[in-house]
């Protein structure tokens, strides 16, 4: 192994979800209904597969468009249907920082602050787990808020680590839950640590000026995957 990499599995503990289980047992109890995201989370799945091999992506950042529009709830979806596929290999990482939402999503207990872990360590590895329900998934969920997380997602320390967690893991592609682009500069400030986007649009109370102001904030920013129509049957 190179000098400076850690052993695949090394420090990841091991997490329970209670999401995971209580989704089986509604499944079980409305098939139909569980078909139905199953089947919506898996078309978006293959899609962004194979955009994102083509093209050697391995970090796509599910960004809400509006506070509310559901972001972490696709991020949470997507990765779990990623992690489906049997020899992929998925991180589910929560940037949004400053209101962090994938472990109480997930139903499991939080890790230690960010900022503490490069503080302390310079590194993130210590911070991700594996998922028992879902053995192909890992998971990076701060428990707290931080109170500057647009300035830490800017750090270069931050930056730094992420390249490690992902030179060191065996992990194909990382989901990445973001603040509302919308709402603050977190969002923002999180993108450049991604390479592609996925925006998630409130389909009941999003607006087309909404989607304006997206596309003069994202200039110059990693391209954007497409738009999930969030709260929407139609």
């Amino acid at each position: 192994m190179p000098a400076g990499q850690t052993a695949p599995n090394a420090a990841w503990g091991q997490v329970s979800s209670k999401f995971i289980r209580r989704e089986a047992a509604l499944a079980a109890s409305d098939a139909k209904h569980a078909r139905i995201i199953a089947q919506r989370f898996a078309l978006l799945r293959t899609r962004i597969l194979r955009e994102m091999r083509s093209r050697g992506w391995r970090k796509l950042a599910v960004v809400p468009v509006t506070p509310g529009a559901g972001g972490t709830f696709v991020a949470v979806n997507l990765a779990l249907a990623l992690a489906r596929q049997p020899h992929t290999r998925v991180a589910l990482i929560d940037f949004d920082l400053g209101r962090p939402g994938v472990a109480g999503q997930l139903g499991i207990p939080g890790c230690t602050a960010v900022s503490a872990a490069l503080r302390e360590e310079g590194d993130l590895g210590g911070l991700v787990s594996r998922v028992n329900e879902a053995p192909n998934l890992s998971v990076l969920a701060p428990e707290r808020a931080e109170p500057n997380a647009a300035e830490l997602l800017q750090d270069e320390a931050l930056a730094q680590a992420m390249t490690r967690l992902h030179d060191n893991r065996p992990v194909e592609i990382s989901i990445i839950d973001t603040a509302a682009l919308l709402d603050q500069d977190a969002a923002l400030a999180a993108l450049p640590l991604t390479d592609a986007l996925l925006l998630v649009a409130d389909g009941r109370r999003g607006t087309a000026a909404d989607m304006e102001e997206c596309e003069r904030l994202l200039a110059g920013m990693p391209p954007v995957m497409g738009v999930v129509l969030n709260k929407s049957e139609d």
